[in-house]
């Protein structure tokens, strides 16, 4: 699934308009937004297809998608969709994936997320009439949180109308839950476990983190991003970067796969432009770094002390947690395999208990299958939720299950080679995969004996092709120390898009937050950071024009 191309030998020009570092979700958006104000932009990706976490890629006649399993806020004039049609040119085009989007087996009982915030509502109080109370709290709570993430925004923009502006609106914006932990805020609303289970494991599962460290504000963006339904992308996740390549090359530019960037060049304190790690010099006023803060600022940049947070934006920051993806390829059409539309969330009813261990580092009692032992499971098939799966694979499925596990698993194994591992390495690979597959047996079982192919991803998977240190799937943690308590600064707060070197410029989900929508905001952020004053206006004009003419 090649999106982008390989550069012929000198063919990269010595100078453009801007250079973008990584081709995910946050530098294409960057890259485009900046295309369409006339900047000719090179994006460089060290992968061998552009997209990042949206890529694609096939093995023995099967397709997969790597990381995106749905999208909300699509509907006509809703951010995401706006966003979308304004780099596309409503090129890509989205599929909704019905009513329910999501399902959750917690211990044994089912659960499903109904389409629209007020059928949420009843359903959960149809089945705890007792905390009724609670429930309509909770949801009046997830209401007053519906700005918080777009005001945090705004207060990661450089320039006096910005601050004032958010001076202004956070006081409303953001109540005082909102950068509370959500553990903390759900068990202060409602009393019954399984209620709690019901309304946290989405998010836990969702964003990676215990809900005793995710403030409560990322609970609610989850309920209000996916409000009026989750949608796929049409042709599946390559179309995403497919389609984000000819604004860019219309403007002069190109998207370059197989083009690592060395470093980042300096001039004092400003940037100058990036040296491949062929060695090629490439000047351009404008640098912007959608791969990852740690990589950026612990490797492309010149060496700075990693334990002085002064001169270290992410010191003290903690990694994201690793995951496992297990890749599956599955002899027979969807419908007849039972594969869900919507994605299915499994846990044994604790949907914390594996992150808090992990977290504390606590391997006190394990026995060796503990040891073992992964979060909650994600289990995703594209092959049903992609309306043009059927022609181009007929008689074929894919699917994903993805689940998250100990930093210390795969520790013993970096710095490995890809086809020098050591033995344990693959026994550890195969005892997952083989977890992995009885779990899906249990809970899908018409997949028994149709799965013709499987591959599993490690966190040393993910940190090859992605640069995260640790192989996390959202780079650094998106926790309450990050954000701050409404009175002091988080650490994040020092990941603005606009850096300390002037004109670079930081894009992507370490910036804001994680998944689709936060690298899209990242690489928004860092447009409008490195534009000129008509450039954003421009920006924002046809943005406002997207929203009040909405694409057919």
């Amino acid at each position: 699934m090649l999106v982008g191309r390989a550069p012929a030998p000198g063919e990269v020009g010595d100078a453009y308009d801007a250079v973008v570092i990584g081709s995910g979700v946050g530098g294409l958006t960057a890259a485009v937004c900046l295309a369409r104000q006339g900047r000719r932009v090179a994006v460089f990706e060290q992968h061998y297809t552009a997209g990042g976490y949206t890529h694609a890629y096939r093995r023995r006649g099967w397709e997969w998608d790597v990381g995106i399993h749905y999208v909300g806020q699509l509907a006509p004039r809703e951010p995401v969709r706006v966003l979308s049609d304004y780099l596309t040119g409503g090129a890509l085009r989205w599929a909704p994936l019905g009513d329910p989007y999501d399902e959750y087996r917690l211990a044994g009982e089912v659960y499903e997320a109904p389409v629209g915030l007020a059928a949420h509502q009843a359903g959960l109080i149809a089945r705890f009439p007792a905390e009724r109370p609670g429930i309509e709290a909770l949801f009046k709570l997830v209401a007053r949180c519906r700005a918080t993430l777009p005001v945090l925004a705004l207060g990661r923009l450089s320039g006096p109308v910005a601050r004032r502006l958010t001076g202004l609106l956070r006081p409303a914006a953001v109540p005082p839950e909102a950068l509370r932990p959500a553990r903390e805020v759900v068990a202060g609303l409602v009393r019954d476990e399984r209620l709690r289970q019901a309304v946290l494991t989405p998010a836990v599962l969702l964003l990676a983190d215990s809900s005793a460290r995710l403030p409560f504000f990322l609970v609610a963006v989850l309920f209000e991003h996916f409000r009026k339904g989750a949608w796929y992308p049409v042709g599946g996740s390559a179309a995403i970067a497919r389609a984000m390549l000819d604004p860019v090359r219309a403007a002069g530019g190109e998207v370059y796969v197989r083009t690592a960037v060395d470093r980042i060049e300096l001039d004092g304190s400003r940037a100058k432009g990036v040296v491949l790690a062929d060695g090629t010099r490439v000047r351009a006023p404008i640098v912007v770094s959608a791969a990852g803060a740690h990589h950026t600022y612990r490797t492309l940049l010149p060496s700075r002390s990693a334990s002085d947070a002064r001169t270290d934006p992410v010191h003290g920051m903690r990694e994201g947690f690793p995951f496992v993806l297990l890749f599956l390829g599955f002899d027979g059409e969807p419908q007849e395999l039972g594969l869900p539309r919507h994605n299915l969330m499994v846990t044994d009813g604790d949907c914390d208990a594996f992150f808090d261990r992990a977290g504390r580092g606590d391997s006190r009692g394990e026995g060796e299958g503990d040891a073992l032992r992964t979060s909650g499971l994600f289990l995703s098939f594209s092959s049903a939720k992609d309306p043009t799966w059927a022609d181009r694979h007929p008689g074929r499925s894919t699917g994903e299950i993805l689940a998250y596990v100990d930093p210390r698993l795969f520790a013993p194994f970096r710095g490995s080679r890809h086809r020098d591992r050591d033995p344990a390495y693959l026994a550890l690979k195969s005892e997952l995969t083989e977890r992995l597959l009885d779990r899906l047996y249990v809970h899908l079982p018409r997949t028994r004996g149709r799965v013709a192919y499987h591959e599993l991803g490690t966190p040393l998977t993910a940190e090859h092709f992605t640069r995260w240190r640790g192989g996390s799937l959202y780079g650094l943690a998106k926790d309450v120390a990050g954000f701050g308590d409404g009175t002091r600064p988080g650490l994040a707060d020092r990941l603005r898009p606009r850096t300390e070197f002037e004109g670079l410029y930081l894009a992507g989900q370490d910036v804001l937050a994680g998944g689709f929508l936060g690298a899209a905001t990242g690489g928004l952020l860092a447009a409008h950071e490195a534009l000129d004053r008509p450039g954003r206006s421009r920006l924002w004009r046809a943005l406002l024009g997207k929203a009040l003419r909405p694409t057919a």
